[in-house]
């Protein structure tokens, strides 16, 4: 072998060891990494804390007023003048609204002409029945000297009993003119509608000009003005046949009206339906109901308004102060990310970090609520449990190295 080879070959070994060499440098602090256990996997990790959990309801609804009436006409009627605007309070009894009552008017008149005839007509009955006594008196007794014979006594007999029926029979006409012509009245003072109940108008259907029209479905004009009171404004709830057994009156609800679902409303249960609301035959997911009252604190219905829909949420119960974690934190073995060869087949756990590992815990839990988890067995204040991300959850096993997501960051 010549020098030139043997040169050659001196430097591909050189190259070789020094390529060798920078592997080895650039190993040596990859396999301290993995070594010290920085190789773990990296998840989250949270203080287990004392907090308060509730159980709850979700449903929805709509804003209403408990106290309102819907005012319809009783007589029809051209509408003369509205006296309120919407908007306005009134008391009971002040004058909403008028109608035409010039043809109610003159029933009344016409009614009390018949009376008035009525009247004179038991004053003639009267007059006929006294001559009618004096008369039979006067042949009973002819008859009684028989000066008569007693075809003509029975006739005047009979002649005064008529008389008095008569009597009777005009008394009763007058009684039912009297009742007639108080209809008439009545119907007189339909015509001028008046606040049943103190409060506010919500709504006015009707302008002046326009024709009021006795109540019935689907009529235009039937309906007139709508007062309600404000401080009676709550919220009705549809709640499934399957949740309304943990309802009760005085239950806590948070309200969170469409207009504003960031701002919950707090309120109370105030009153459970006792039959069913069915919905339409043949409806998607057609199924029983039952209607819940929720009953808002003092104040706190100040931005809301009747005919909004909202959602509520109520809390069945409640537990304060007690060990609870993240919902995600709990696992199960009956879940896709637990070990199918585990003997705790059907036990809830969470993963502690303890020096690095995650180490599989069996614990016993209460309350969940739509955040946490109460935990009444296995666990204690301050201890580091791992809370996600769920793609590194649910692969962990017992004993795997775990580092913190906030610790890697620093």
């Amino acid at each position: 072998m010549g020098a030139e080879d043997r040169r050659g070959g001196l430097t591909m070994k050189t190259r070789a060891l020094g390529i060798l060499a920078v592997a080895t440098l650039v190993s040596v602090p990859v396999l301290a990494h993995w070594g010290a256990g920085e190789d773990g996997k990296v998840v989250d990790v949270e203080q287990v804390q004392s907090r308060q959990v509730r159980a709850s309801i979700l449903t929805s609804g709509t804003l209403v007023y408990e106290q309102q009436a819907m005012l319809s006409p009783e007589v029809i009627g051209r509408v003369r003048q509205v006296k309120v605007r919407e908007g306005d309070r009134v008391e009971e009894g002040q004058v909403l609204l008028v109608l035409d009552d010039e043809m109610l008017h003159a029933e009344v008149d016409q009614q009390q002409a018949v009376v008035a005839q009525q009247g004179i007509a038991i004053e003639r009955q009267r007059v006929e029945l006294q001559a009618a006594k004096r008369q039979a008196e006067r042949m009973a007794q002819l008859f009684k000297s028989q000066l008569i014979d007693a075809r003509h006594y029975e006739q005047e007999q009979q002649a005064a009993q008529l008389a008095e029926i008569g009597l009777r029979t005009a008394q009763e006409s007058l009684g039912q003119s009297r009742a007639q012509l108080q209809q008439s009245r009545q119907r007189l003072a339909k015509a001028t509608i008046r606040a049943p109940m103190s409060g506010v108008v919500v709504a006015i259907s009707i302008k002046e000009g326009e024709t009021a029209v006795p109540s019935a479905s689907g009529i235009a004009g039937s309906s007139l003005i709508t007062i309600a009171d404000p401080t009676t404004l709550t919220t009705e709830v549809h709640v499934d046949e399957a949740d309304i057994p943990r309802v009760r009156l005085g239950q806590a609800a948070a309200v969170f009206a469409a207009g504003n679902p960031d701002a919950p409303v707090q309120a109370k249960v105030a009153h459970i339906a006792l039959t069913p609301r069915t919905a339409l035959p043949g409806a998607p997911g057609s199924g029983r109901s039952y209607t819940v009252r929720l009953r808002f604190d003092e104040d706190s219905r100040l931005t809301l308004r009747p005919g909004m829909s909202c959602r509520a949420e109520i809390y069945t119960q409640t537990a304060s102060d007690v060990v609870a974690v993240p919902l995600q934190a709990v696992l199960s073995n009956n879940s896709e990310s637990a070990d199918p060869m585990a003997e705790d087949a059907g036990q809830s756990y969470v993963y502690v970090v303890e020096q690095g590992q995650a180490l599989k815990r069996v614990v016993e839990t209460g309350l969940a609520d739509d955040q946490f988890q109460q935990v009444r067995v296995g666990l204690e204040k301050g201890e580091q449990i791992v809370t996600g991300p769920y793609k590194q959850l649910r692969y962990l096993r017992n004993g795997d190295g775990v580092r913190s997501i906030q610790a890697d960051a620093r």
